[in-house]
């Protein structure tokens, strides 16, 4: 891509001289100068004023007539608004593999937005999902830059359409929770073009005059916000003409970032840092001031919020296309990952079925942090299986499992200190790891604080408490720790729980984030138990554990139930949230032996992860149909009963890699997940999901692109050629439908690269998704431009000669012809 010069020796021209407004903004393409009516107001600005924009101060700005930027988070839907539809968050817009979706979605949150009084969204959110660990992957749209930034340019360009900035998030490497404020990302330059600033390079280049948002790691040493580097990057080398803004509070110097290429100084007036004069005092160049103020004016300008001011808001802006099309999104974007003994759709022959796990209010619609929405009214999991289910088939419910909940706190009364007394001993210690000389002993009837529970202790502090626990009932016990910190549960010896959470909840909510842990007890008879605390993890000031447990296994009505039935659905779940990543790839608490114990009862039991990525599949074998619902919004109800009663094709396929255990793919290593220290080392390079696999001959359990039809599909043959003068290859394959109903496919181009390239072994290309009647088929061609057949290397786009491999399949594993080409 050409490098462009956003502030030309034209426009400092037109600022001189001054021009008249336009009447109207023009279609922007890159490249394009800068809207006359910007340059022009911008002359006549002081650098008071500038600087009143870039510091979102526009109170003092209101001579001038620059309208405020109102601004709502908005990858899923408006959050902290009722009245709004609750759409799929952003992974599952990916499993969509739809274009067009997305651009209807965008649309929706444009109009949304703008009804609620707001001309500044943020969103689409196209962070990269590098490992499982990653507590906000479901905000990411996946782990291929090709399929987040086709998506995401959709997206963009249908939001600001709607006369509504976009703000792409978050440039740049934003790969996990722990230390999120100042992990350092050791990763190479090739890595980061090829696979973190790729989404951002492809919607910049369909919707150049947007915003990016800044994110909060350092890159190689330099925080992202006050990185040059960075900056040159966005701004000249992919050619951002918008604006650019930090998440919330990025970074240690805001005066440092505008000086590095910072446009708007915060998320709004609460988040900016910047003192008043910090920007006109000599520590920013005036041409950079200049810049920064122009492209914010610019972006205002060509989007339109000059011309139509956001309207009064409104009470209820969701409407009934918009429910329809968070039904549409959730439906596509539903993956069918297992299907044995074409277990699904239900036969007509089941009159009984066992809706079993959290299948009412408390399953999950969103991932928690700044893209939940509220659902408002909308149909559980079990009203909508009961309503489809009709009166031909009983249907009961049994919880089974409670999920991944914070338990009620263990009481005092099965608790015993060594003297006997009721509760338990803490001993308290004035340092990180709860060793050494005790600064405090008291007793404590349970385990349950927000607050530090004992006078005088420092800013961090850490605790012991221990004592014995005797059980009131035999079988299997769960057990949680709610902690803002480090924390572990050892009973008898055993390491029930260990993990850590630098919040109990995120303050935006709505979800809490608990530790889990099963463990086998008699009746009767005492078991020693442990807990540790460090509040050194927390986040700064805070501190909180709440000990839990679940006495007596909901699991065995839950068997009964399934045991009597036709099939048996099993809903298992898993929160996840900013702030938090996972540290185990299970499900938590007691939901794996739920499932075995289900499967051993009922042939026919189908699994619902209703989660936020992959989890560990120990029974896959012993269940007949496993659907991956993600968090489906208003709609996580009705999509998943129009999926398994058969009324529409479960048509979503996985945007990330599903792994067999914890030891595969990137960030299996302290160095490479959470990092040493302040630092994580990247050192996969630009091999990450598929491609990583692929390189070092790992077989995951589900891979990249999988998704099953409930019909059949073939592939023709494979036709290509390449355009030497145009730089672009084509390619060309015939789908038909071979089954024996309607269903939709998803055909996915993949190339391997010329030796000389040194790439992973294959990268997708293309991918379209079609629809077709029983025994229909289609021609699809594709067209794929010399960027996506290139590596970065040397500071450049290289085209490297040779014979380049192309497939055509189903995913990234199954790929069912390919064809030689040569570039020249």
């Amino acid at each position: 891509m050409n490098r462009r010069t956003f502030l030309s020796a034209a426009v400092l021209t037109a600022l001189a001289s001054g021009i008249a407004p336009a009447a109207a903004a023009p279609r922007r393409t890159a490249g394009a100068a800068p809207d006359s009516r910007a340059v022009a107001l911008l002359s006549r600005m002081t650098a008071a004023q500038k600087e009143a924009l870039v510091r979102c101060d526009f109170a003092a700005l209101s001579s001038l007539g620059i309208p405020a930027l109102t601004m709502v988070d908005a990858s899923a839907g408006l959050r902290g608004e009722t009245g709004v539809t609750a759409f799929p968050v952003p992974l599952a817009q990916a499993a969509t593999f739809d274009v067009d979706l997305a651009g209807r979605l965008g649309r929706a949150l444009g109009a949304e937005a703008r009804a609620k009084g707001y001309n500044n969204l943020l969103g689409p959110t196209v962070d990269t999902a590098r490992t499982w660990h990653f507590g906000r992957q479901a905000e990411s749209m996946g782990e291929d830059p090709l399929l987040s930034g086709t998506l995401g340019a959709a997206l963009t360009r249908r939001i600001q359409e709607q006369h509504v900035v976009a703000t792409v998030k978050h440039f740049s490497a934003y790969t996990q929770e722990v230390n999120r404020f100042f992990v350092d990302a050791q990763i190479s330059d090739r890595a980061l073009h090829e696979i973190y600033h790729a989404a951002f390079e492809r919607i910049i280049d369909a919707v150049p005059v947007t915003s990016v948002m800044m994110a909060y790691p350092k890159i190689n040493g330099t925080f992202a916000t006050q990185s040059p580097a960075l900056f040159n990057d966005l701004k000249k080398t992919i050619g951002l003409e918008g604006y650019t803004v930090p998440d919330f509070w990025a970074g240690d110097d805001p005066v440092g970032a505008v000086k590095a290429g910072m446009d708007l100084g915060g998320l709004g007036p609460g988040g900016v840092k910047i003192p008043v004069g910090g920007l006109t005092d000599g520590s920013v160049p005036t041409t950079r001031l200049d810049d920064a103020a122009l492209r914010i004016l610019n972006t205002m300008y060509v989007n339109g919020l000059f011309d139509h001011p956001v309207p009064a808001p409104a009470a209820n802006v969701s409407t009934q296309a918009h429910k329809d099309l968070a039904h549409d999104l959730a439906v596509n974007s539903t993956v069918l990952l297992t299907n044995r003994s074409q277990a699904l759709p239900l036969p007509s022959t089941i009159k009984s079925l066992a809706v079993i796990g959290p299948a009412e209010n408390t399953a999950l619609t969103g991932v928690s942090g700044s893209t939940y929405v509220n659902p408002g009214t909308w149909t559980t999991p079990l009203a909508a299986i009961k309503d489809r289910a009709g009166t031909g088939i009983a249907v009961t419910h049994r919880q089974g499992t409670l999920g991944d909940i914070p338990l009620t706190a263990v009481p005092a009364t099965v608790l015993r200190t060594a003297s006997g007394a009721a509760g338990l001993t803490g001993s308290f210690y004035a340092a990180a790891q709860p060793s050494g000389t005790p600064v405090a002993i008291q007793v404590s009837a349970g385990i349950d604080f927000t607050s530090a529970p004992v006078a005088g202790l420092p800013a961090v502090w850490s605790a012991r408490w221990s004592g014995t626990l005797t059980p009131t009932t035999a079988g299997l016990h769960r057990f949680s720790l709610l902690p803002a910190g480090t924390t572990k549960l050892v009973i008898n010896g055993k390491t029930v729980i260990s993990g850590t959470r630098h919040s109990r909840r995120f303050f935006l909510g709505p979800y809490d984030y608990p530790l889990q842990g099963t463990i086998d007890l008699t009746a009767g008879k005492a078991v020693s138990i442990s807990v540790e605390y460090s509040n050194s993890t927390a986040d700064t000031g805070t501190c909180g554990l709440t000990l839990g447990w679940q006495p007596k296994s909901l699991i065995p009505d839950a068997v009964a139930a399934a045991r009597t039935s036709d099939g048996a659905v099993v809903i298992v779940n898993r929160v996840a949230g900013e702030d938090m990543d996972h540290g185990s790839l299970n499900l938590p608490g007691d939901q794996d032996k739920l499932i075995s114990d289900v499967a051993a009862a009922n042939s026919r039991t189908i699994v619902v992860l209703n989660t936020d990525g992959p989890v560990a599949m120990p029974w896959i074998n012993d269940v007949e149909a496993v659907v991956q619902l993600w968090y489906a919004g208003r709609a996580t109800g009705t999509a998943l009963a129009a999926v398994l009663f058969g009324d529409a094709d479960p048509s979503g396929r996985l945007p990330v890699t599903f792994p067999v255990t914890a030891s595969q793919g990137p960030g299996t290593t302290e160095a490479t997940y959470p990092g040493n220290g302040p630092t994580v080392s990247h050192s996969e390079g630009h091999l990450v999901g598929y491609r990583y696999y692929d390189a070092k001959n790992q077989s995951p359990l589900f891979p990249f692109g999988h998704g099953l039809s409930y019909t059949t599909f073939n592939l023709g043959s494979l036709e290509t050629s390449y355009n030497t003068a145009a730089k672009t290859l084509t390619a060309a394959v015939t789908l038909t439908n071979s089954g024996s109903r309607e269903g939709t496919e998803v055909v996915q181009l993949y190339a391997g690269l010329p030796a000389g390239a040194q790439a992973e072994p294959r990268r997708l290309i293309g991918f379209r998704k079609v629809t077709l009647a029983a025994g229909a088929s289609t021609r699809i061609a594709f067209s794929v431009t010399a960027r996506d057949l290139s590596v970065w290397t040397a500071g450049a786009w290289k085209l490297t000669p040779g014979s380049c491999t192309v497939h055509v399949g189903r995913s990234s594993r199954s790929l069912s012809a390919q064809r030689l080409v040569t570039i020249n």
